[in-house]
């Protein structure tokens, strides 16, 4: 609009140009005449070569931070690097409105952007549903051409390996292109937070065992370490339905087998060779961390209202008025303990690593990072190849902070003289050797959490490796040592990262009748696991041999064997 109203403004000056000299005459005119005319016919070669410009017609999944997507320093950047016009087409906020929006689109096959960007919206299933109708155009060939994109064809080949993975789809097709921003913090959200001030009262040391943490925990609930006189200790705290980190329980089975908590293929996982694709919830693994549990339930050490508090009270008991948790997990500190680095709650707990099995099994949940992909060409768009330069030019190291952290030299810089003046809780552990970026470098208002018109917010492909993500420093605060919420993810980065096996399952992708047939079979399982824990560990399911061997029929009956070989299936396909 702004620029269709900037043309409309061209033409009517050079009117009044015209208008002017026939009625005054050449004389005594002409030299002002002479001037205007000049100064119109710069504006219309401006326009002219504004109008020769191509246009891309960018679909885009809306933020309401961001306050103006055409007069943005983003889109400014992106059209002067590439010589175009960026016209938007406004998907919705919400997800699943995009997938909706999607969906009609792909059956009315009309109003479709040249290129579709969204914030991780859309699923494995429907990327590939859209590229077989021919929604989305393969990208394959794109890719290859290293002139055509330098940026992304010079991504890290580690990083290319696990981008790769979650790209091609079960046809052998690229239909996207992703966001590749991992952080441990994220991929292990399952933290294990201490009451460090019960330890010290009881004289008793950090625990790295499951046998050391049994000792630790019968002594909080037997000794009154927050010393009111009530028998109110909780040995171990979470809640089942917490979605990020909170489930304690997906936690502590982690010292007797990997489990990724179900985030990431159902929680299937790999055997010790790396060949074969395995339920850990059938294992006798499994079992023995059950039994394990079941003991402690019954000793009083796991607090039941796990299986039954939602957030809200979760949040309650971490901010009581006497503190009565001894162990949580807790994923984000920030969320869950009001007001964090003041709560005198949080600052008697302390961050610490996973513990040690009797088998020597020491795992996180941990879900391998699997980047989201944004960016797709659509049928409709006529020039793909420079469809491709945008998202390529997305991927430089420049475009990268500017999609995340803002406007160059004001939200972040880069330059290494002033680099050298930040540091940050991973430099000063040691983790990184230097400061990589200052994000709010010049300015104390972060774009990430107040609107603006400078970037838009986040979406997009972009690269970003995790190595450059602990190299960053916040230029709005001073670091202070004593402030914990600044350790708190280089502490998690130090305990968890690599607490995983080294063998992995990738991604599955699955083809639409795969998909299908899976679906259901995984829906149920993952509320059968969760239902049949709580009943193991509470004691109404036994653990007996004949118990056990029910248990497993039912996890078959549910189609646990045809989910298997289907994911083996989409396994091997992958490798």
């Amino acid at each position: 609009m702004k620029r269709n109203m900037k043309k409309a403004i061209s033409l009517a000056a050079l009117s009044s140009v015209f208008a002017f000299t026939a009625a005054c005459g050449v004389s005594g005119t002409q030299n002002q005449t002479d001037a205007n005319l000049s100064k119109a016919g710069g504006t219309l070669q401006e326009e002219s070569k504004e109008s020769e410009r191509e246009t891309l017609v960018v679909g885009i999944q809306t933020n309401t931070f961001v306050t103006d997507y055409e007069d943005n320093y983003l889109t400014n950047k992106l059209e002067e690097d590439l010589g175009i016009n960026i016209e938007f087409y406004f998907l919705p906020a919400s997800a699943e409105d995009v997938r909706t929006k999607m969906s009609l689109m792909a059956t009315s096959q009309e109003d479709i952007p040249d290129v579709i960007l969204t914030f991780g919206a859309l699923t494995q299933e429907m990327i590939l549903e859209f590229g077989s109708k021919g929604i989305f155009i393969p990208l394959n060939q794109y890719l290859e051409d290293a002139q055509l994109c330098p940026n992304f064809n010079a991504i890290a080949e580690e990083d290319m390996d696990v981008i790769m993975e979650t790209i091609v789809t079960a046809d052998g097709n690229i239909y996207g292109l992703p966001k590749y921003e991992p952080t441990t913090w994220n991929e292990t959200p399952y933290r294990y937070w201490i009451n460090q001030k019960w330890l010290d009262q009881l004289g008793l040391e950090t625990p790295t065992t499951i046998d050391e943490l049994h000792e630790v925990l019968t002594a909080f609930v037997n000794s009154d370490p927050n010393g009111n006189g009530v028998k109110d200790e909780i040995g171990i705290y979470g809640y089942t339905k917490g979605g990020y980190g909170e489930n304690v329980l997906n936690a502590l089975m982690n010292s007797f087998i990997f489990y990724n908590g179900g985030a990431q293929n159902g929680g299937l996982s790999l055997d010790a060779d790396g060949e074969t694709v395995i339920a850990p919830f059938a294992t006798e693994e499994w079992r023995n961390g059950l039994t394990v549990l079941s003991q402690w339930f019954q000793e009083g050490l796991i607090e039941p209202s796990i299986f039954t508090d939602d957030a809200t009270q979760y949040k309650a008991v971490l901010n009581s008025d006497t503190n009565i948790v001894g162990l949580a997990t807790v994923g984000s500190n920030s969320e869950n303990w009001t007001d964090f680095d003041h709560n005198k709650n949080a600052m008697e707990m302390q961050l610490i690593p996973p513990f040690e099995g009797p088998e020597g099994i020491c795992y996180t949940p941990y879900s391998l990072y699997s980047p989201s992909i944004d960016f797709f060409v659509t049928s409709s768009c006529k020039n793909p190849e420079l469809a491709m330069k945008l998202a390529d030019d997305m991927y430089s190291e420049e475009l990268s902070y500017i999609t995340r952290f803002g406007k160059e030299g004001v939200d972040w810089t880069n330059d290494p003289e002033v680099c050298k003046e930040y540091t940050s809780a991973y430099k000063e552990m040691g983790l990184v050797d230097k400061i990589d970026v200052v994000y709010n470098y010049k300015t104390d208002v972060d774009v990430w959490s107040n609107p603006s018109n400078t970037f838009w917010h986040n979406v997009g492909p972009r690269y970003f490796p995790m190595e450059k993500g602990n190299a960053q420093a916040d230029g709005s605060v001073d670091y202070d040592p004593e402030v914990r919420s600044l350790q708190v993810k280089a502490w998690n980065y130090e305990y968890y990262n690599g607490k995983h096996p080294e063998q992995m399952l990738p991604l599955l992708k699955y083809t639409l009748e795969e998909s299908d047939e899976t679906a259901i079979i995984i829906t149920h399982i993952d509320e059968f696991i969760d239902t049949s824990m709580a009943e193991f560990i509470t004691g109404q399911r036994s653990l007996d041999d004949a118990g056990w061997q029910k248990y497993l029929d039912e996890l078959n009956g549910l189609g646990l064997d045809t989910w298997l070989q289907t994911a083996q299936t989409a396994f091997e396909r992958s490798n």
